[in-house]
């Protein structure tokens, strides 16, 4: 179920903002649906993007946009996850780790995608997804190149691992 807004105007205005909300959602939704994993998620994480960045995103030249937005999706997820773990602190449950199915090569892939701890996820997605180089990533998660480095090693060696004991298994 999409939930774009029927009225864009309520986004905060008409016009340039329009045209920002309309060239970028998409990208920026499917962004957040591989580092959130889950599409409700996802639209909610880009609707509040779009809610807070709105009415100042249009001020920016074309060119800078899509990487404020994308920057803002990554920094809303890392709050929204800051959220969770409060409130399960303060409910005192233990998580647990919902195991999904295996279903042929791509959601295996995927499941082990979203396994991984969130800033190596974030790296895979930037880099791979995103085809971001490891400067661009770095702006983005707001750490160093060698951070995007060892991030992004550590997760493919997981990858690699877990993939190759799936298929042993």
């Amino acid at each position: 179920m999409d939930r774009r807004p029927a009225d864009l105007d309520a986004l905060g205005g008409a016009g340039a903002t329009r045209d920002v909300f309309v060239r970028h959602y998409e990208s920026l939704l499917r962004l957040a649906v591989l580092l959130t994993g889950n599409r409700e998620t996802a639209e909610d994480v880009v609707q509040d993007v779009f809610s807070k960045t709105l009415p100042r995103i249009a001020e920016l030249p074309d060119a800078e946009q899509f990487p404020y937005l994308r920057a803002a999706v990554w920094n809303t997820w890392r709050n929204v996850l800051r959220r969770r773990a409060v409130e399960r602190r303060h409910r005192s449950m233990a998580s647990s780790v919902r195991d999904d199915e295996v279903i042929e090569n791509r959601e295996t892939l995927w499941g082990a995608i979203r396994r991984l701890p969130v800033r190596q996820r974030a790296c895979v997605v930037l880099r791979y997804y995103e085809g971001l180089t490891e400067r661009e990533t770095a702006d983005v998660l707001g750490c160093s190149v060698g951070t995007v480095k060892s991030q992004t090693s550590r997760a493919l060696s997981h990858l690699r691992k877990e993939l190759s004991d799936e298929d042993r298994g």
